[in-house]
């Protein structure tokens, strides 16, 4: 029989101030555009993917432009950055062992998994439609 691990401060933890600061610095160098990532996909379709804008939204960000922001993807700033936040926090928790996992198991898991897929599908929809020219990145 396993006993419970002790559950560790929030100061000795390693690899989540890590991924927060390296994601941190990859946000900054795609919002002020030193670091570009073309879209594959809309290079070969002509088609917005559900991320495209996606720099530029954090970009608007940084600048403190949330309209713009929005304007550009909508998608990552309303669905995609609270995410990241939610995950880094779960991270964070498993780190410390104060969580078993950093996912949600079971059932639970399953469903965050598939709301999220059918979240992006949806915006991936709603943006191709006319209604959604507003939320085009071009």
């Amino acid at each position: 029989m396993n006993s419970p691990q002790a559950i560790r401060p929030w100061r000795a933890m390693r690899v989540t101030p890590g991924f927060a600061g390296g994601s941190l610095l990859i946000a900054v160098a795609l919002g002020t555009g030193v670091l570009a990532v073309p879209c594959w996909f809309r290079a070969l379709t002509g088609i917005d993917c559900p991320f495209c804008g996606g720099s530029r939204a954090i970009g608007g960000l940084l600048r403190g432009d949330l309209l713009a922001a929005v304007g550009h993807n909508a998608f990552a700033v309303a669905v995609l950055l609270p995410l990241a936040a939610v995950v880094l926090f779960a991270l964070a928790r498993w780190e410390t062992r104060r969580a078993q996992r950093w996912w949600p198991a079971g059932r639970a898991g399953r469903a965050a998994l598939i709301a999220l897929v059918a979240v992006t599908v949806a915006w991936w929809v709603f943006r191709g439609l006319p209604v959604g020219e507003w939320f085009r990145s071009t």
